[in-house]
């Protein structure tokens, strides 16, 4: 899955997504143009996935971010046995690494991330 605040009409990155199978979910800024509702979808999405769909022994979650207030759901969902591995800069939440099952760091991938 893939969240975002909804994309200019000439942006590209959403429909290559969309086309490689990501499920898109596109929620409105608000009315002082600032995105919401991204965080806690994403928290809702890897809830409902981990006691609806996952299977402990083959599934794993990864979590592009590096936001501390995704350290209970990372935290829980490892506590219950599911593998989250969290990519991000390495500037991402200490706290927040440190309760993922691994932490895979962006920086060494700049260049390639950057083309």
């Amino acid at each position: 899955m893939l969240f975002g605040p909804r994309p200019p009409p000439n942006d590209t990155l959403w429909a290559i997504a969309k086309s490689e199978g990501f499920e898109l979910v596109i929620e409105d800024r608000n009315v002082e143009n600032r995105e919401k509702k991204i965080d806690t979808g994403i928290v809702t999405a890897m809830a409902k996935d981990a006691y609806t769909r996952a299977d402990k022994s083959a599934d794993m979650f990864t979590l592009v971010a590096g936001d501390g207030d995704y350290v209970p759901a990372v935290r829980t969902l490892v506590e219950d046995g599911f593998t989250v591995n969290v990519t991000f800069w390495d500037h991402a939440s200490r706290e927040l690494q440190n309760a993922a099952s691994s932490f895979i760091p962006m920086n060494p991938h700049f260049e390639a991330l950057a083309l």
